[in-house]
């Protein structure tokens, strides 16, 4: 279990980072042409490690079947073209309200958990909704400190997108433990997911008569924004991708949000906000649910006990 806390860290930096670095990227490149760009680093990067290195003894592990042409990877693509949907309305809702809203609202973990629950048939435990609860209170505490220092209409507009990011990454983020523990393997699954979100971002420029911009974002400080982005996905993606081999679906989506942390506090920092006493207090919640889901719940009442004695 402690490596796949290990991995799911190594995943919330990199994302956390991400997530801040893509509100920088969208003031002056269309994300269109960002996911495009990125997508190529990324793909080519897996592709690289795939199809050179899979039967290399490090990649044992992360590849268990072989991408070939059946049901499981047309599957396996609509359930990516569903995920980047919640990347599009993530960078939707960062161009148009607060990252201090639409970070916490993506991140809550009730569709995760439904999903994690009923279809893929997780076993619900207590610990979980402790965490659950905490961290739940955490993000709210973020967003509602946030959602009072812009306009009703910016908040309404960071809610809905922050809301649909949330459905559209908790759902398949939870669907993901099929392609990776049961299909392809954390490796072959991270390369499909790329070149899906690669492809799809260059649907997007089609069809947003983009095309003929393209080389326009073509420069040495454009270049370098695309590597840093590939760079974060590849590590970060594959990071969690391994991790389901380690750990439930809950644990992980509940440890991700941990990312938040350094999300927000980024985010602030960046564009010049301030965390108030709330969010503090937020940080803090989601902190602890960090704790209470990380360490067994027996061992968690042990401690407590001796404690209390």
């Amino acid at each position: 279990m402690s490596m796949g806390i290990l991995f799911v860290l190594i995943g919330a930096f990199c994302f956390a980072i991400s997530n801040v670095y893509w509100k920088k990227i969208t003031q002056t490149i269309p994300y269109q042409i960002g996911m495009f760009y990125r997508g190529i680093f990324a793909s080519v990067a897996f592709g690289i490690l795939y199809f050179g290195y899979r039967r290399a003894n490090f990649f044992t592990y992360w590849v268990i079947n072989d991408l070939t042409i059946n049901s499981q990877l047309f599957l396996s693509i609509a359930l990516s073209v569903f995920n980047i949907f919640g990347l599009l309305f993530f960078l939707r809702g960062i161009q148009k309200a607060p990252v201090s809203i639409v970070v916490p609202v993506s991140a809550l973990k009730v569709f995760t958990i439904l999903t994690a629950v009923f279809i893929v048939g997780e076993i619900w435990q207590m610990q979980y909704l402790y965490a659950f609860i905490l961290s739940t209170i955490g993000l709210l505490l973020l967003y509602l400190d946030g959602a009072k220092k812009v306009s009703v209409k910016e908040q309404k507009r960071g809610v809905l997108f922050g809301l649909a990011a949330s459905f559209f990454w908790g759902s398949s983020y939870a669907l993901y433990n099929y392609p990776i523990t049961k299909w392809w393997g954390p490796l072959g699954f991270s390369f499909i997911v790329e070149t899906t979100a690669m492809l799809f971002g260059l649907v997007l420029i089609l069809k947003e008569g983009m095309l003929g911009q393209l080389f326009k974002y073509t420069k040495k400080i454009h270049l370098q924004t695309y590597i840093v982005q590939g760079v974060l996905l590849v590590v970060g993606g594959l990071a969690i991708n391994i991790s389901y081999g380690y750990l439930p679906v809950m644990v992980i989506n509940i440890l991700i949000i941990s990312s938040q942390l350094l999300s927000v506090v980024m985010g602030f920092l960046f564009f010049k906000e301030r965390l108030q006493f709330k969010q503090w207090i937020g940080l803090i919640c989601i902190m602890v649910s960090f704790i209470v889901v990380a360490i067994p719940f027996g061992q968690m009442i042990v401690w407590i006990k001796k404690l209390i004695q």
